[in-house]
């Protein structure tokens, strides 16, 4: 991982440093962004990890080679062990706003902490555990919505009135039902025309229960 860390670093180096002019100052940011996250995951594995830092060659360290990167002109190539990184510049550079560290300088200042880029980074790279209830939470799950309850006198009251209710509702729906137009014909042509009689016949048939009472009532008390 090291190793492979070092390398982009160098690739980064040799990138920024063949930026030139205003039209190129996304570019390098991007690339300076880049190398400051690369340096921060090294700067982190080197003082959290046992082994000691790889390095780039035969005698000179990695922070050499990248000093030699940044300060000198790059003209040679650079060989990272079994790796040859090749001097793409074959004109001479052009007039540059300032000189190349002093624009990284700056935007370096202005990144974040790097402590804030290694939690982020590492926090992409670590899978999040999966929350595991705890046993409180499975028996108590149940409880989670607590029933109200009403006061005994209330309770006994609500149950009286829908008793009270459904008594009339169920009175008033043994009672005969019948339509206008048979009212009509039956006042007419059984009562001579008389609503009262209607009326005072038909509250006593209501007050029988069964059909064989009806009947009775109507051949022995309102028929003669």
């Amino acid at each position: 991982m090291k190793k492979k860390i070092e390398s982009e670093l160098v690739s980064i180096a040799h990138r920024i440093l063949k930026l030139k002019g205003k039209e190129d100052v996304v570019k390098m940011h991007t690339e300076v962004s880049k190398l400051f996250e690369k340096l921060t995951v090294l700067k982190f594995a080197q003082e959290n990890f046992e082994d000691d830092m790889p390095t780039i060659g035969n005698d000179s360290s990695f922070f050499d080679m990248l000093d030699t990167a940044f300060n000198n002109k790059v003209s040679d190539n650079i060989e990272v062990e079994d790796k040859i990184y090749i001097n793409l510049d074959e004109v001479e550079d052009d007039d540059i706003m300032e000189p190349v560290m002093e624009k990284i300088k700056d935007m370096v200042a202005q990144m974040p902490q790097e402590s804030v880029v290694v939690d982020e980074i590492f926090e992409n790279k670590i899978p999040k555990k999966a929350r595991v209830k705890s046993d409180f939470e499975e028996i108590t799950a149940d409880f989670a919505q607590i029933p109200e309850f009403e006061p005994i006198e209330e309770a006994e009251k609500r149950k009286a009135e829908k008793s009270k209710t459904s008594l009339n509702d169920k009175l008033k729906g043994n009672a005969l039902q019948i339509g206008l137009n048979d009212k009509i014909v039956f006042i007419k042509h059984l009562f001579d025309g008389k609503q009262e009689d209607y009326d005072r016949v038909i509250s006593q048939l209501n007050t029988t229960k069964t059909f064989e009472e009806a009947k009775s009532l109507i051949t022995n008390v309102i028929k003669p």
